[in-house]
């Protein structure tokens, strides 16, 4: 029997990130995503081609640090081998509009999760807030629950693999609060050698075709190959059993 082809069979992926299109629910401070045809066969044209015009902040994506920090890395230069997660866990942490997750929770769940908080390289936060993105794309976009800076830098603090943190909403922050935005960013994306590698974050996810209890075997985050920007639209994908 070959191994790799039994573990094939058991196994398949699931897509954590939404498709990107004109209607997309956005941060409001970005422009809508167009989609313009170019060449179409079915006006005369001898092939489909299209233009697309994308703020790159636009639907799933992910931040690197030079997103909010002058000497960040940029997202082409991480390799593939940085975007694939191998001890990743979603954890559920309701939260209501504009709440955020703070140090209580992230210090709540890590005492429930003593034997896997060592290893963990990639955590998502279900909000459970994604039940939004369909029904109400205004309250998705600008009421979303976030997380506190505190809750960002003490999590560092306490995972000393992790290097991926996700989310459920259209942001790690929460809308029209700048200064707290900052924070969260920033806390995520310094390079301090004793809270380990800057993190990337993965935004606007789609976490609700994940069942409970379901384990995630493997998560690989893939950018749009874009030389030269900070951040870039994203598909997610996680292996399951």
């Amino acid at each position: 029997m070959n191994p790799k082809k039994n573990i094939s069979n058991r196994c398949k992926y699931i897509r954590l990130s939404y498709t990107l299109n004109s209607n997309s629910p956005l941060h409001p401070d970005l422009k809508e995503p167009r989609i313009t045809p170019k060449n179409q066969i079915l006006t005369g044209g001898n092939y489909n081609t299209s233009i697309i015009t994308v703020e790159n902040h636009s639907g799933t994506h992910v931040d690197a640090p030079a997103h909010f920090l002058k000497d960040g890395k940029i997202i082409s230069d991480y390799s593939a081998d940085e975007l694939v997660f191998y001890n990743s866990i979603i954890w559920d942490c309701p939260k209501n509009r504009d709440e955020l997750i703070n140090k209580q929770d992230i210090s709540h769940f890590l005492s429930k999760n003593k034997v896997l908080i060592k290893n963990i390289d990639c955590l998502l936060l279900r909000t459970g807030f994604g039940t939004y993105h369909d029904e109400n794309a205004k309250i998705y976009s600008t009421q979303n629950p976030g997380i506190s800076p505190g809750a960002v830098f003490y999590l560092r603090c306490q995972l000393p693999n992790l290097a991926c943190l996700g989310i459920d909403t259209i942001s790690m922050s929460r809308y029209g609060r700048m200064k707290e935005s900052i924070e969260v960013h920033q806390n995520a994306f310094m390079n301090v050698a004793s809270l380990g590698k800057p993190l990337v974050l993965v935004e606007d996810l789609d976490l609700r075709v994940v069942g409970e209890g379901t384990e995630l075997i493997k998560v690989l985050v893939v950018p749009w190959q874009v030389d030269a920007i900070d951040s870039a639209p994203c598909t997610v994908l996680a292996q399951i059993n």
